[in-house]
């Protein structure tokens, strides 16, 4: 048995064909978040993003009314990832999360993205009390630390839970965090730099006695870079509060290769040319890739997010004005 706790991401874009992976992932043991946010956005048209987020929306009220589930066959955690409490989604998002819970679908809790202050995780709570039927029967929120001043306010908002408790588990959303540090190129699982920034904030988070939950791993055809980055997250962390994280069900049900393999890390190539060479790829790519509007694109090795390719947009227009 794999000594490594793996929750994947869904898209709600199809719930008959995300139910089937739900339990399949189930039955090997991985947990699942059904996502509302990134998986149900046209990075560039915000009214097909207003169709998208309703349609995933409804589609997850479809799921959950097709009766082809049975709630005792899920014995693994299944997470919704609701929008931001900034954006317009958020109370809808709430509202939903709220009807299938009480409706008796085993949602365990929500992801928060955008967590930037105590006060969010405050509200948030608030909302979801109204579901609260027993000591034993209430939605966790699972605050995501994905910009700077996320990162920036950690340590207050760990603080500030050690005695409500209110939460007790963490998730890093690296995609975001490079996007809003404006990070070019974004650091990857076997650079130096990845681990330099992650390293403090996995200390903080675990002194703190919460569960650290990894970030996406960006490659999905890469089955052997994510089992060496997940064993030396383990070595440094040898905790079953530290949870790896996927975008496919494929890299979430392999099994784990060349266990005395180490992780090669190396410092990234931070030249210009290499950047500009690295912006272009990542654009083309993504452009390339980008099927049906779908939110993300993905080459022939790589998971590109919008985040990614705006930031590429960005250095390459610097470069060019420059």
């Amino acid at each position: 048995m794999r000594d490594l706790n793996i929750i994947q991401y869904l898209p709600l874009t199809h719930p008959r064909a995300t139910l089937r992976f739900v339990k399949k992932l189930n039955a090997a043991g991985v947990m699942t978040i059904l996502d509302l946010e990134d998986s149900a956005q046209d990075p560039f048209d915000k009214d097909i993003t207003r169709t998208l987020k309703i349609n995933a929306r409804n589609n997850f009220l479809d799921l959950v009314n097709s009766k082809t589930w049975v709630g005792d066959e899920f014995d693994q955690p299944i997470y919704v990832r609701v929008n931001s409490i900034n954006t317009e989604f958020f109370k809808e998002d709430i509202n939903t999360v709220l009807k299938i819970f009480n409706s008796g679908f085993p949602i365990t809790g929500i992801f928060l993205p955008m967590v930037e202050s105590y006060d969010q995780i405050d509200e948030t709570h608030s909302l979801l009390a109204s579901c609260r039927q027993d000591d034993n029967s209430f939605l966790e929120i699972v605050p995501m630390i994905e910009t700077k001043a996320g990162m920036q306010n950690l340590n207050t908002i760990l603080k500030s839970d050690d005695v409500d408790s209110k939460f007790s588990k963490v998730h890093y959303g690296h995609f975001d965090y490079c996007l809003d540090a404006k990070l070019w190129p974004f650091p990857d699982p076997q650079h130096d730099t990845f681990w330099q920034l992650i390293e403090p904030m996995i200390d903080l988070i675990l002194d703190h006695k919460k569960t650290y939950i990894h970030t996406p791993f960006p490659f999905p055809n890469d089955s052997e870079l994510f089992w060496a980055a997940s064993r030396h997250l383990q070595m440094l962390y040898p905790s079953k509060d530290v949870w790896a994280c996927t975008l496919n069900s494929e890299l979430s049900l392999s099994l784990e290769t060349n266990n005395d393999q180490k992780l090669n890390i190396f410092s990234p190539d931070t030249s210009e040319k290499f950047c500009i060479n690295e912006a272009e790829m990542i654009r083309n790519n993504f452009l390339d890739g980008r099927a049906n509007r779908r939110s993300f694109g993905v080459s022939n090795n790589r998971f590109i997010p919008p985040h990614q390719f705006f930031v590429a947009e960005e250095y390459l227009k610097k470069i060019q004005k420059d």
